[in-house]
């Protein structure tokens, strides 16, 4: 089963990328254009509607219907070194879940992760958001170099390492985890 990951864009070199190129415009003649005597203005009653984009609110929702979930979403970069300090420190279990909005596997993975949070409330799972300010120093030292990657702590050390949208290994290496304790 192949892994499916996002690399993350900061890691391409900048002048690799294709510049844009301008637009030529294309103009009339001023002679050609003849101003009308009514003008027509756009219909706002169009008898189709706008088109609905895809709301992702659900699958990455932090509260859980039956209230058991040990997910716990980071919301800044203090309080990411905190954590994570206080996990090394303390020699706490922990599995650290880094991910991304724009990142289409880890929106696949958000229900999986969310399910293994329920079944294994002991283990608290710490979601971070390597587009949060601050965070993407933090990354290069952990060796985080695409998403979604989850980093499995025991006893204050890094146990293993689950990198792309590998469902059975992250189960596995979740179910490894529970028996440790």
């Amino acid at each position: 089963m192949a892994r499916r990951l996002c690399r993350l864009p900061r890691l391409l070199p900048l002048a690799a990328a294709p510049k844009p190129q301008p637009r030529p415009q294309h103009r009339l003649p001023i002679h050609a254009v003849k101003p009308s005597p009514v003008a027509v203005l756009p219909s706002f009653s169009s008898p189709t509607p706008p088109p609905s984009f895809p709301t992702f609110r659900r699958l990455f929702s932090t509260s859980s219907s039956a209230g058991d979930s040990s997910m716990v979403v980071i919301g800044s970069a203090d309080s990411f070194s905190t954590i994570h300090s206080k996990v090394q420190d303390e020699k706490l279990p922990a599995v650290f879940y880094y991910t991304a909005v724009w990142c289409g596997p880890c929106r696949a993975m958000a229900p999986v992760i969310d399910k293994l949070s329920k079944q294994y409330p002991k283990i608290p799972v710490y979601k971070v958001d390597i587009d949060l300010d601050g965070i993407g120093n933090k990354l290069g030292p952990l060796k985080i170099f695409s998403v979604p990657t989850f980093h499995l702590y025991h006893n204050g050390e890094k146990t293993s390492e689950v990198v792309g949208a590998d469902v059975n290994k992250l189960q596995a290496a979740m179910e490894s985890l529970h028996k440790q304790q």
